[in-house]
């Protein structure tokens, strides 16, 4: 099966619809290039190491549901997200790249974090540039990828 067309699509889709969000420095880690992913990024357990604490995380997070009003009766129901994931660059405790996203739902944080690995997994085998993958997961992914099942990267 050629997998090249399900490829640039994607990069269409990122590049049409969303490339000016991924270019919010204060979402990205300055340290993440494409010159550095396979020293970054592509490091089984970069996401770990350069996250903060357990602890921090969830002081970010409770912070968050109190600026939105939210009763922490209802925080399991939210995840800490970044706007632009660790794994594809985002600064792990940028304030600007913090936001509470629900867990469930097409937009939710588990289709939002399996989409983000899969874009890694595309990025660190050279199928489309961390830019691409960035401007991918930005702004209205659940739209553009409303059925992450039948995403193919070709170096999978």
């Amino acid at each position: 099966m050629n997998r090249r067309p399900i490829l640039v699509a994607l990069a269409a889709a990122a590049f049409a619809a969303a490339p000016s969000f991924a270019q919010r420095a204060e979402w990205l880690d300055p340290h993440v290039t494409q010159a550095t992913i396979v020293e970054t990024i592509c490091v089984p357990g970069y996401a770990d190491r350069v996250s903060p604490s357990f602890d921090v995380q969830m002081r970010q997070k409770q912070r968050l549901l109190k600026q939105r009003g939210i009763d922490e009766a209802f925080a399991s129901e939210y995840a800490l997200d970044h706007r632009i994931p660790v794994l594809l660059g985002g600064l792990a405790s940028a304030p600007a790249n913090l936001d509470l996203r629900p867990w469930e739902g097409r937009s939710g944080q588990r289709r939002k974090e399996r989409l983000a690995v899969f874009l890694k997994r595309c990025v660190c085998t050279g199928d489309i540039t961390l830019a691409v993958a960035q401007a991918a997961i930005a702004g209205d992914w659940a739209n553009r990828y409303p059925n992450l099942s039948s995403l193919t990267c070709t170096g999978s």
